[in-house]
């Protein structure tokens, strides 16, 4: 493959009709700076050379500008404007984390309804239920949903929301993570159940019932059902992802992943994969009934039950489906929709 410049790289990133995959062959991922839900994407300095000052300050930038990511939004913007004209299918709103943008590796969830669906999406990477929900300063879906339903007159048909999965499984702001923090050493002598009973995923399941009931409420604070009556909200849990690096981490795991769960699972003392997945599963099902109990008082609340969709070896890593994955989870995720 030949190089390329920045500036080339910048006209593919602003053509949306370059398909995703095709910039993907120009981007490498730091592993050392990604996290949980949140790859960090540059370009390949093997791949794109910067030819001015300029140019090369932007490709040094790029992770701290958070470049691909704000690439992958911006081209999802635009795409839908352009869709929008001539659009005969039902308009979703999507904010949430990882599952709902993947920038340029995967095609995630939205990717994946994008054929049948237009969808206007901020979603990003790494984002939290902190930042996403209890952040003054941003309120973003409550702002973006006035600009769809009210500033626009759109029929926007569902807010498609994703979090809580860092909460669980990922890292809060100090690198700690969660699991280490929710789960008790191992023990043989004790079921799984005894091992996730603790005061901090009391805690943190507290939290993010909190963070669910109030996108719930604000949503029906600020655009009734008897003046929005087809706006529906789709919450959907997380299917269980496989712990792939206990004991000595995964060797099949891509460059952008570390062993997010196979870690702090292996310092704890857990003694395999099958032990450590039974542990993920179990708050996997925690996070999945408090989701179905928060969203049952609400009616136009819908709870999206993505167990059981993703084959064993449709993972990409330990925390997301692969390509495939995320199509079988779309698929089921549809019988909600």
């Amino acid at each position: 493959m030949r190089k390329i410049t920045m500036s080339e790289l910048n006209e593919m990133l602003a053509n949306i009709d370059v398909p995703d995959e095709d910039i993907a062959e120009f981007l490498t991922i730091l592993p050392d700076e990604s996290n949980p839900f949140n790859p960090v994407a540059i370009p390949d300095p093997e791949k794109v050379e910067a030819q001015t000052a300029l140019e090369e300050f932007q490709a040094e930038a790029a992770v701290a500008t958070e470049l691909m990511s704000f690439w992958a939004r911006e081209r999802r913007r635009h795409r839908f404007e352009r869709r929008l004209a001539n659009n005969t299918k039902p308009i979703l709103y999507a904010e949430g984390d990882s599952w709902l943008q993947f920038p340029f590796l995967l095609k995630d969830l939205i990717d994946q309804l994008d054929s049948d669906h237009l969808i206007y999406c901020t979603s990003k990477p790494g984002d939290t239920l902190a930042n996403m929900v209890f952040d003054a300063r941003r309120n973003e879906y409550l702002r973006e949903l006035r600009r769809l339903l009210v500033d626009r007159n759109l029929s926007v048909r569902g807010f498609f929301f994703s979090g809580a999965g860092n909460d669980v499984v990922g890292k809060n702001d100090n690198g700690e993570a969660a699991l280490a923090r929710i789960v008790k050493r191992y023990d043989p002598n004790q079921s799984i159940a005894w091992h996730i009973e603790t005061d901090a995923l009391i805690e943190t399941l507290a939290f993010i019932e909190k963070a669910y009931l109030k996108v719930l409420n604000d949503v029906e604070a600020n655009f009734p059902a008897a003046d929005f009556p087809d706006l529906k909200v789709i919450i959907h849990g997380y299917d269980y992802s496989p712990v792939r690096g206990v004991p000595n981490g995964d060797p099949n795991r891509p460059s952008y992943a570390r062993d997010w769960t196979g870690e702090p699972l292996t310092m704890l003392g857990f003694p395999d994969n099958g032990v450590a997945s039974q542990v993920v599963a179990a708050l996997i099902d925690r996070l999945n009934e408090l989701t179905e109990r928060v969203c049952a008082p609400f009616p136009r609340a819908v709870f999206a039950d993505l167990r059981r969709s993703v084959a064993a070896n449709a993972w990409a890593d330990e925390l997301h489906p692969s390509n495939k994955g995320f199509a079988a989870a779309a698929d089921k995720l549809r019988s909600f929709l």
